[in-house]
Order: C-alpha cells, then structure tokens, then sequence
C-alpha cells in the first residue's frame, strides 16, 4: 500500500451488492480484518474475502466482475486502493465452517458476516506461516475456550492443529 488507509467499506459493499445479484452465494470477512474486528487495529496491506460458490467457474466468474470494480494484481483486486484477497470459502473445512456460524458484526458501518475468533486462530494454525502464528496470541485473549475445544475436536481431524497450536502456547487445546 502506498500508506494510504484501506476503503474496507468500499469492499464490503461490492461484495454485499454481489451477494445481492447473487453472483455469490455468501460472503465473510476472514484474515487479519476479521481479527481486527474481534482484537485491536493493526496493520494489514489487505482485506480478505472467503466467497461461497458452488464451483471454480463460478469462482473465477466473481474475480472477473471484480475486475471490474478495480484492477487484479496477481491473486488479489484492487478495488478504489484495497487489495482484496478472494477465496472460495471450500479452500478449508475451517473457513467453510466459519461461514455457517460467522456472527454479523459492524465493519466500518456496515453489518457483514465476520469469522469467529476462534475459527480465525484453527485457520491461523492451519496456515501457520509467521504472520498466522502472531495471530494466534492476538486472538487468544478474545477466544471462548470452550467453543475453541470444540471446534478443536471437530475440525482437527488427524491433531496437526492441537500440536501447532501447543508447539505455540505451551497449552494442550
């Protein structure tokens, strides 16, 4: 970013009038906004959007109406100076999750679907690059442990997260 702020509302109401259209099905805010909106600000060159879409055609349908709201670098859009980084929601069971349970909260005056802390720090395990496992710590302090056992039981199918998520915090989940 060239130090300018992000125009997240401006995002969130692209996608609201895509979900209108029915271009998509749903959408959630996910990554490092998510957690802002749960946490405290901080910094984030993006905005990350997972869409629900029944297929990669439809996928790529969306991110080619994006193009039109902005300009595609690489993965992301940017739309009026925001990177957007879109994903189908069925790239992790975590984030498909997250979807069918994501709370509405207020981003930026507009009341969208937000992923759960707890869903945010299974994702930023599952992830775990060094920016994740920063998250993580953030996201500790606002999670329920008891949802976050849970989902922990849930979703981590073969233990890979209840290990990272130990490797981290010196606590079993």
């Amino acid at each position: 970013m060239d130090g300018t702020h992000l125009a997240i509302a401006d995002v969130l109401m692209v996608f609201r009038d895509l979900k209108r259209e029915r271009m998509v099905r749903d959408y959630l805010v996910f990554g490092p906004v998510a957690a802002m909106v749960h946490t405290r600000p901080f910094y984030t060159p993006d905005v990350d959007i997972g869409v629900a879409v029944e297929s990669d055609k439809e996928f790529l349908a969306v991110f080619d109406r994006l193009s039109e709201f902005g300009r595609v670098e690489g993965h992301c859009v940017v739309i009026r100076g925001t990177p957007v980084a879109l994903f189908p929601v069925d790239i992790s069971p975590i984030i498909q999750d997250a979807l069918k349970d994501a709370p509405r909260k207020r981003v930026e005056g507009l009341v969208v679907k937000v992923a759960s802390p707890e869903h945010l720090l299974l994702e930023a395990l599952r992830v775990s690059r060094n920016q994740d496992k920063g998250r993580v710590f953030l996201l500790e302090d606002v999670v329920d442990k008891d949802r976050l056992c849970a989902l922990f039981r849930r979703l981590d199918h073969d233990g890979t997260l209840g290990r990272r998520y130990e490797a981290l915090t010196g606590e079993a989940p």
